[in-house]
C-alpha cells in the first residue's frame, strides 16, 4: 500500500463559475480522497488526503483535464499535516484579502440549456435566464469577489426549492451555478412603449418577435447592454434605425439565427466557423458571398459582414424560419456608451427605438460584443468585449500598475499579483458619458481584484483625459510613448524580453518631439526604444478636423507637391479649399505628422472622392475593400537616410504615381491594390535596412492600421520571406484598446531595470 499523504492546493486563474469545486469534488471522489474544497477570494483552495498514488491520479487530472472554461495560470502546492477527513466536501467561500484570481467573461448559452428551452416538458421551456456553471452571465452581474450569488445582481432572487435543490447537489450541471433559476423564482422580461410604459400581451417575447417582422425598432436588454434591433431583411427599418441613430455609413452588426443561414451570406473557413460558434460568441468579420441578399445599407462599401451566432437563450427565442436575420448594433447614439442603466436607456434611445424589452435584473458592468477576425490560421481581437473581457494574461512582474490606455478605444489594465488584468472596450473619451463610465470600471476592477496600484502608467499626450486622470490620482506616474506601448505590447503578450524592431502604423500618438507619430520604424525592448525610421512628415491643417474631413490630408499633402485638389472634389466648397491653403501658407493650426493613418486618408479622399467620413477609419476600410488582390504591381518608392542615420521613407513618389494613375483614368480597384502593395514593400525594404545596422531579425507589427487585414497579411509574408522572425498582436488588440497593456509591459520594465525617475514622469 502506497504512503498517505495530505497536500494544501491554490489555484489561481479562470477557477471560478466554471464547474471548477464540482470538477474537484467528483474527482476527488472517483480517486477515494477526502478533504475539502472552497473559493477563497477569487481563486480555489483544496485541503486533499489520501494514498500517494490516488494523489498522483488527482492531480494529473487536476492540471491536465480541468473543466473546459477554466483557465488556470499555475497551482501552488504545500504539505498539510491534517488526514483524518471523513469525506471530500465543498465548503462555503472565504475571504481573502490578497486576491490573486481572474474574473469570468460571460459565456454564451451552452446546448445542455438550450436543450432545456426547447423541451415542452421542461419546467424552463422558453424561459429566457436559463443557465448553468458551464453558461451564462458573470462579469457583467458581479459587484464583488469572491463570485457568490450574494456578490452578483442575482442576489436580490431567491431560488425556488427546485431550483435550490439543483444548486445543491454536486452532481448536478446547475451545483454552485450562481445565476441559476427558473420562470418560478428569476428575472422576467416585459415589453414597453417609447414612452415607458408596459404593452399588455401574453408573451413579451413573442410580441417582440412580432413587432420585428412588422418593420419595428428594438431597443432590447441584453447581456451587457441594450442592443438596437431590426429585421435585417427589411431595407426600410435598417434605413430608419440609421437615420435615428445617425449612423449615416457605420456598418451594422448581424446576428443570424444558425451557421447554415451564415453561410448563405458569407463565405466562412474552418478556423472562422469555430470561432464564430465557440461559447464567446464573437462578432466576426466574414466576407460577403457575391449572392448575398441583403441589403447594401448593412455594410456599405465594404466587403465583409460583421456576424454573429445568438449567445442568449432569449436571442434564440427571437428567431424563426421567416425571421433569420437581425441587425443587432450597440445601444447608443453613436459615439457615445453604450446604454445599461434602464432609465437611462430610455431616455437616450426613446427617439430611436419604437418598443423597449427589458428585464427586472440589474446589469452591474456594461460590455459590448466583442470583434474578431480570422487571418490564415490566427484569430485576432479587435475589440475585447462580452466572452473576452476582462482579459487576463500572465505578466512576470513584482509591480502594482494601473495603466489607462489612450484616449480613442479606451481600455484600462491592472497588473496585479503577476497577472494584467485588461478591461473591456469603454470607447471614445470624449464624451462626458463615456468618461464617467471609464472611471467606474477602473473603481469597480480595483475592487473586483482588491488591488491598490502603486504606479500609473499613461500616454505622452497631455491633453488626453487619460493623462489627466492619470495627474489626478496622486501617485508615482511613468508617461510611456504611444508608439512604444503599441511595441511592448505585442512584445509582452508573445513573451519576448529582448530586443527587437518594432513597426507601428497608426493614426495618430503623440512623438517625443511633440509632432504627431504614426508611420514608425523603432529598435528597442519592453523599457525603451529608439526610432530609427519613419514615414516622411508632411504638414497637416486642422487638427481632428483634418481626421474628420479626409480631403484636409489630400490638401495638405498636394500643397506640398503644388499639386491642385480642386479637380479630385469638384463639389467641394472652393472657399474653403482657400481657407485651408492660406492657413497652410501661414502655418495656422498646423501640425507635423508621420501618420500612416493619414497617408492612407489622403489616398482614399483622392480615389474615392470621400471628402467626410462618419465613423473612424471608414476611407481606409473602403480604400481596402477597393483592392483587386490578383494584382502584384506597386508605385515606385524611394528610402533615403538622413544625417542622424534616421531612415525616411520618402511619400511623393507614391502619391505621384496615384495621381498618374488616376489621370490617366486607371480602375480604383488596381489604384488600391498597387498602393497597399508599395506600403508593403516598402515597409520590408526599410525592416531590411534595419537589419543591416543593428544585426535584430524580430519583427513586431502594432497599431491600428495593422487592422487592415490585406496589410498585415501581406507585410508578415514579405518579412517573413527575407528571413524575419514576425509577431503580431492576437489576444490583444493592435488599435488603441491594447495601449494600456503596453504601457503596462513598458511600466513593469521600466521600474524593474532602474530607469524610472521620480517626479519625471513626462
Amino acid at each position: 500500500m502506497s504512503k498517505a499523504a495530505s497536500l494544501r492546493i491554490q489555484i489561481h486563474g479562470i477557477v471560478q463559475g466554471v464547474g471548477m469545486r464540482p470538477f474537484i469534488y467528483k474527482t476527488a471522489k472517483a480517486f477515494q480522497l477526502t478533504g475539502f474544497v472552497k473559493n477563497k477570494g477569487s481563486s480555489v483552495e483544496i485541503v486533499v488526503s489520501g494514498e500517494q498514488c490516488a494523489m498522483d491520479g488527482f492531480l494529473y487530472e487536476l492540471k491536465n483535464n480541468p473543466p473546459s472554461n477554466a483557465i488556470i495560470h499555475n497551482i501552488s502546492m504545500t504539505p498539510h499535516t491534517k488526514v483524518d477527513f471523513q469525506d471530500f466536501r465543498i465548503l462555503h467561500s472565504s475571504k481573502n484579502t490578497q486576491i490573486e484570481g481572474c474574473i469570468l467573461p460571460d459565456l454564451a448559452v451552452c446546448e445542455d440549456c438550450l436543450e432545456d428551452i426547447r423541451n415542452q416538458r421542461n419546467r424552463r421551456f422558453e424561459y429566457a435566464f436559463t443557465n448553468c456553471t458551464n453558461c451564462g452571465s458573470r462579469y457583467s452581474i458581479i459587484k464583488e469577489l469572491p463570485y457568490d450569488r450574494g456578490n452578483t445582481s442575482m442576489g436580490c432572487f431567491s431560488m425556488c426549492s427546485k431550483c435550490s435543490d439543483e444548486y445543491e447537489k454536486p452532481e448536478d450541471r446547475r451545483f454552485h451555478a450562481q445565476p441559476n433559476c427558473c420562470p418560478a423564482c428569476g428575472p422576467k422580461y416585459s415589453l414597453l412603449n417609447c414612452h415607458g410604459l408596459q404593452v399588455n400581451c401574453e408573451s413579451p417575447i413573442e410580441e417582440t418577435k412580432q413587432r420585428l417582422k412588422e418593420g419595428k425598432i428594438i431597443a432590447i436588454k441584453g447581456i451587457g447592454g441594450y442592443h438596437l434591433v431590426c429585421n435585417a431583411e427589411d431595407e426600410t427599418a435598417i434605413s430608419t434605425l440609421r437615420i435615428r441613430k445617425k449612423r449615416p455609413c457605420k456598418p451594422f452588426a448581424i446576428m443570424a439565427y444558425k451557421i447554415e443561414d451564415i453561410k448563405q451570406i458569407c463565405t466562412l473557413s474552418n478556423l472562422e466557423e469555430e470561432t464564430i460558434s465557440n461559447n464567446k460568441r464573437p462578432i466576426v468579420l466574414l466576407n460577403k458571398n457575391s449572392n448575398t441578399l441583403l441589403s447594401d445599407m448593412i455594410a456599405p462599401n465594404i466587403h465583409q459582414y460583421g456576424v454573429m451566432l445568438p449567445y442568449t437563450p432569449l436571442h434564440y427565442l427571437l428567431f424563426e424560419d421567416s425571421l433569420k436575420y437581425l441587425v443587432m448594433t450597440s445601444g447608443n447614439i453613436s459615439g457615445m456608451p453604450i446604454c445599461y442603466k434602464d432609465k437611462d436607456a430610455q431616455e437616450r434611445l426613446s427617439q430611436v427605438a419604437d418598443f423597449f424589452l427589458v428585464y427586472n435584473r440589474e446589469i452591474m458592468t456594461p460590455i459590448d460584443d466583442s470583434v474578431v477576425k480570422v487571418l490564415n490560421e490566427d484569430v485576432l481581437i479587435s475589440r475585447c468585449g462580452r466572452g473576452y473581457a476582462p482579459m487576463s494574461l500572465p505578466m512576470d512582474s513584482p509591480y502594482e500598475i494601473l495603466s489607462l490606455g489612450g484616449n480613442q478605444k479606451a481600455s484600462v489594465c491592472f497588473l496585479h499579483h503577476k497577472i494584467a488584468h485588461i478591461s473591456q472596450y469603454l470607447g471614445e473619451l470624449h464624451f462626458l458619458e463615456a468618461c464617467n463610465e471609464y472611471r467606474a470600471v477602473i473603481d469597480r476592477l480595483s475592487r473586483l481584484l482588491n488591488a491598490n496600484p502603486e504606479i500609473i502608467a499613461h500616454d505622452l499626450h497631455p491633453n488626453y483625459f487619460s493623462t489627466q486622470f492619470a495627474k489626478k490620482l496622486e501617485k508615482k506616474t511613468i508617461a510611456v510613448q504611444h508608439h512604444h506601448a503599441h511595441m511592448a505590447g505585442c512584445m509582452a503578450e508573445h513573451g519576448f524580453q529582448g530586443d527587437g524592431i518594432g513597426i507601428i502604423f497608426d493614426g495618430t500618438g503623440m512623438g517625443i518631439d511633440e509632432t504627431i507619430w504614426g508611420g514608425e520604424f523603432l529598435v528597442g525592448n519592453r523599457s525603451k526604444f529608439k526610432r530609427v525610421g519613419h514615414l516622411e512628415y508632411v504638414t497637416l491643417q486642422g487638427a481632428d478636423s483634418a481626421i474628420e474631413e479626409p480631403w484636409k490630408c489630400a490638401l495638405s499633402y498636394l500643397y506640398t507637391m503644388n499639386e491642385d485638389i480642386e479637380i479630385y472634389f469638384p463639389g467641394l466648397d472652393g472657399l474653403q479649399m482657400q481657407i485651408v491653403k492660406k492657413a497652410l501658407l501661414n502655418k495656422v493650426n498646423c501640425y507635423q505628422s508621420s501618420s500612416m493613418g493619414r497617408f492612407f486618408d489622403c489616398i482614399a479622399a483622392l480615389t474615392l472622392h470621400r471628402s467626410h467620413i462618419s465613423y473612424e477609419a471608414q476611407a481606409a476600410i473602403e480604400l481596402e475593400a477597393m483592392v483587386d488582390s490578383t494584382i502584384n504591381d506597386e508605385y515606385y518608392f524611394s528610402i533615403v537616410e538622413v544625417e542622424d542615420g534616421t531612415i525616411i521613407l520618402e511619400y511623393q513618389s507614391i502619391l505621384r504615381g496615384v495621381l498618374e494613375d488616376l489621370k490617366n483614368q486607371q480602375p480604383i480597384s488596381g489604384i488600391s491594390a498597387k498602393f497597399h502593395n508599395t506600403i508593403c514593400n516598402a515597409t520590408v525594404a526599410c525592416a531590411c535596412r534595419i537589419r543591416e545596422k543593428f544585426h535584430l531579425d524580430n519583427v513586431f507589427l502594432s497599431g491600428g492600421v495593422f487592422e487592415n487585414a490585406y496589410l498585415l497579411k501581406n507585410i508578415v509574408f514579405g518579412l517573413k520571406r527575407s528571413g524575419f522572425h514576425v509577431f503580431f498582436n492576437r489576444k490583444v488588440p493592435s488599435n488603441d484598446g491594447g495601449l494600456s497593456f503596453g504601457q503596462a509591459a513598458a511600466a513593469a520594465s521600466i521600474l524593474e531595470e532602474g530607469a524610472y525617475v521620480p517626479g519625471n514622469s513626462d
